[in-house]
């Protein structure tokens, strides 16, 4: 039986971040609505000055893209929004900023827990073939500039996919399930997520992360070389993926041969 607590505790969580390194400032909750509308409302309000972390052990409304729900109902796994106040930012400049997280992150679970993550475009962290986390980041902009940032991930830390909805059952995994079934401390998992976008964050404002990205992205690229669907709009194409542009777009070769980018939309894996 481990002795992890199963849930995020501050005292356990600060020991672990300043073994990882992690500074932001962090602010711990039991329950909350989503993490990602708290940390927008404390950004309108300016509250705490500079950036920070919103992290609970349960969400009753988390979401992801385009409205859909995350399933954030369990303890022990991590539920975490960054709030960011960058220097006046074009919102061009946002364009791939979720993918190179999202790689910081999955480079994060290879390098730290032995878990061979993936990224899913635009936003999701895949590993065998299942949904192991989901991303999303939203934009505070006025006249024209991005004023603050919020980077919402939910990872599936000691999740059994047994326990989800029906619908979602097949399709999902968790760190504890790639690992064989031991489970792990959240608090370190919280820790070293922090740290790890910290530095992809700081790349990102550098303005170094775009080379950066385009050397590590085939690495980490789980669609690369496979049949896929793309629906923008009304439009639905069918083709290969053929990786990423310099903006964050993936290229897909159609059936013409043409290879045509979208930087927006949903991409599936085209079924045998």
């Amino acid at each position: 039986m481990s002795s992890f607590p199963q849930k995020i505790v501050s005292e356990t969580l600060a020991a672990r971040r300043r073994e990882a390194g992690s500074r932001l400032r962090v602010f711990v909750v039991e329950e909350t609505g989503s993490t990602n509308a708290d940390a927008a409302k404390m950004l309108a309000a300016g509250t705490p000055e500079g950036d920070f972390a919103v992290v609970a052990n349960t969400q009753t409304a988390g979401r992801g893209r385009i409205g859909r729900k995350w399933a954030s109902a369990q303890p022990g796994n991590l539920y975490l929004s960054c709030g960011f106040r960058p220097p006046a930012l074009p919102p061009e400049r946002l364009a791939n900023f979720t993918l190179w997280l999202g790689v910081a992150v999955a480079k994060m679970l290879r390098e730290k827990f032995g878990v061979p993550a993936l990224v899913k475009w635009p936003n999701d962290i895949f590993c065998a073939e299942k949904k192991l986390a989901g991303m999303l980041t939203e934009a505070h902009a006025d006249a024209g500039r991005v004023r603050g940032i919020v980077f919402g991930l939910g990872l599936n830390v000691n999740l059994d996919p047994a326990t989800l909805p029906p619908e979602v059952r097949g399709i999902a995994t968790s760190m504890r399930s790639a690992l064989g079934g031991a489970p792990l401390d959240v608090n370190r998992v919280c820790a070293e997520t922090l740290a790890a976008v910290e530095r992809a964050y700081a790349d990102f404002l550098a303005g170094t992360h775009a080379a950066a990205l385009a050397a590590l992205w085939g690495k980490f690229d789980l669609l690369a070389g496979r049949p896929v669907t793309a629906i923008y709009g009304d439009e639905e194409i069918a083709g290969t993926a053929q990786g990423v542009d310099s903006r964050g777009s993936i290229l897909i070769r159609d059936a013409s041969g043409a290879v045509r980018a979208f930087s927006a939309g949903d991409v599936t894996l085209k079924k045998a």
